[in-house]
């Protein structure tokens, strides 16, 4: 298990209950926020090692969220994920907003859905600076 703290942002209840099934038993702590635009204060008054947010949210999507994160917090790592596309289209689509979410500061962009083997070996990485062995 990692001596670390994660905060995990989606709009998508089940979705969230799928990251804390998948990392209870391999990190620390694990905060679930459903509200995007709640994230900010909980990183007032907690100290997290990671970041994992959704991009497609109402109200505060994830790149928005990336870039207020990033400009207040710079070395907090953020993971961001998203769901492809059953169309070519929406793959492209898909591929180009995780790649704009790059851009504004997260760390790497984790297409859903996700296996929780791959899930567990992206955060691991991100965790262990070692995000450069991912892309190998």
């Amino acid at each position: 298990m990692l001596e670390k703290s994660l905060l995990v942002v989606d709009d998508d209840h089940d979705i969230l209950n799928l990251f804390h099934h998948y990392l209870k038993n391999n990190v620390k702590e694990i905060d679930l926020v459903h509200e995007p635009q709640r994230v900010m204060e909980r990183l007032q008054f907690k100290k997290y090692d990671l970041v994992v947010t959704d991009i497609l949210m109402p109200k505060k999507n994830g790149i928005d969220l990336t870039k207020e994160i990033k400009s207040l917090y710079p070395n907090l790592p953020v993971l961001v994920c998203s769901e492809g596309g059953t169309t070519d289209a929406k793959e492209i689509v898909a591929g180009i907003v995780m790649n704009k979410a790059i851009t504004f500061g997260a760390i790497y962009a984790l297409k859903k859905p996700f296996k929780k083997k791959e899930l567990l070996r992206v955060i691991e990485a991100i965790l262990l600076n070692k995000v450069s062995e991912l892309n190998g």
